[in-house]
């Protein structure tokens, strides 16, 4: 069987069973264009590594692209087309570099205390709107697309609680929220009650659809510069909304750290909160808390116990009943 032929096949299979498998199709293509239509059986390490190690690629599209020649070879091996193929190594994945602007208390409430005098005759979202969005994102630590995204079945505020569905990246959740936050949703359940607002959606634009990620960036961007929060000097890039989610996070962090709780528990709490599927992603938190409590952080935190992430019988009660 030839090279050609085994894509015809296995892509095939792949869409028979609803996958649409269209990017995979497009990279097995061009692994045919580069090596030739050649046998199955006759593809070696020295023909993987030619397609792989082209000039400019990112570790990203190299671990892709190396997971979908993986899958695609032991496919074939199993079904003894060819001889199983020992896969070069793959590039070892690269922390990210992105530094999210973590916001001050007195900053937030800049963001909040802002008189709608910003608005445009072109907004599409109400300025009471926006700030019961950043409230929520500040007070639950969610993705913008979360919070945009609920409804009004999401959101029960005689129980004190919001429900995020989740996604791929994302799990799902019933949070609890404070009594502070109750209130500020119950006053802009009642705005839209005022309004005559019918729509479905918790937080709609103006006109009941949906709020785009686009409209809030937009509007966003003019509160942020009228608060007159610039930003890291040494960066290029603006503070936006979704940094509220790690404003959230360091914030809480911090506020453990100067009661001196146990991190080795409260931060697989944070991560149940935050919907985070691993710990690293919570982790990663703990080096943009102030510069202040590094100290104190270096000593409580579980990297430097002998027992980390420990699944004990209190560490899941506490996630129990988080």
């Amino acid at each position: 069987m030839t090279l050609d032929e085994g894509i015809t096949l296995y892509v095939r299979r792949k869409q028979s069973s609803g996958i649409l498998f269209a990017k995979g199709c497009q990279t097995l293509r061009t692994f045919l264009r580069t090596v030739g239509n050649l046998p199955l059986s006759q593809i070696d390490r020295h023909d993987v590594m030619e397609f792989l190690n082209v000039p400019g690629t990112s570790t990203s599209a190299f671990r892709r692209r190396h997971s979908l020649l993986r899958h695609f070879f032991a496919y074939w091996a199993a079904h003894g087309v060819m001889a199983e193929l020992a896969m070069p190594p793959t590039r070892p994945v690269e922390r990210s570099r992105f530094l999210p602007y973590i916001y001050t208390r007195e900053e937030i409430c800049r963001l909040l205390r802002l008189p709608p005098s910003i608005e445009t005759g072109n907004d599409k979202i109400h300025h009471e709107t926006v700030r019961a969005i950043l409230l929520v994102l500040y007070a639950t630590g969610a993705t913008v697309g979360e919070v945009t995204g609920l409804t009004k079945d999401d959101v029960d505020l005689c129980n004190c609680s919001i429900y995020f569905s989740g996604s791929g990246l994302k799990a799902g959740r019933h949070l609890p929220i404070g009594k502070a936050l109750v209130r500020a949703a119950r006053r802009h359940c009642e705005w839209k009650k005022c309004l005559g607002a019918q729509d479905y959606l918790f937080f709609s634009r103006i006109d009941g659809t949906r709020i785009s990620s686009n409209a809030l960036r937009r509007y966003f961007e003019r509160l942020r510069r009228a608060a007159g929060i610039r930003g890291y000097r040494e960066s290029s890039r603006r503070p936006c909304a979704r940094d509220l989610r790690a404003t959230f996070a360091v914030h809480q962090i911090t506020s453990w750290i100067k009661k001196k709780r146990n991190l080795d528990l409260m931060l697989p709490a944070l991560c149940a909160y935050m919907g985070n599927v691993g710990l690293e992603s919570t982790e990663r938190y703990l080096r943009i808390t102030p510069e202040r409590f590094q100290g104190a952080l270096r000593k409580l935190s579980p990297q430097n116990s002998r027992t980390i992430w420990r699944n004990d019988s209190s560490l899941l009660e506490f996630l129990t009943n988080l």
